[in-house]
């Protein structure tokens, strides 16, 4: 059986805000590294946010 966990709207919502804002190591823990990391394009960001931003439209996270 298929099933969608339960998920939280308003998380979903920080976080296609904070991948607009074009960031999101608020979310991470202090104990992860910030730096070392590949950077993403522009058109990538943009393409997950639309992600998340159709998933939530269909009601999923």
């Amino acid at each position: 059986m298929d099933h969608e966990p339960a998920h939280d709207t308003d998380a979903v919502d920080e976080l296609a805000a904070l991948i607009q804002a074009g960031g999101f190591w608020r979310l991470a823990p202090e104990w992860v590294p910030r730096t070392g990391y590949a950077s993403p394009s522009r058109p990538v960001l943009l393409r997950v946010r639309d992600g998340l931003e159709h998933r939530r439209r269909r009601g999923h996270a």
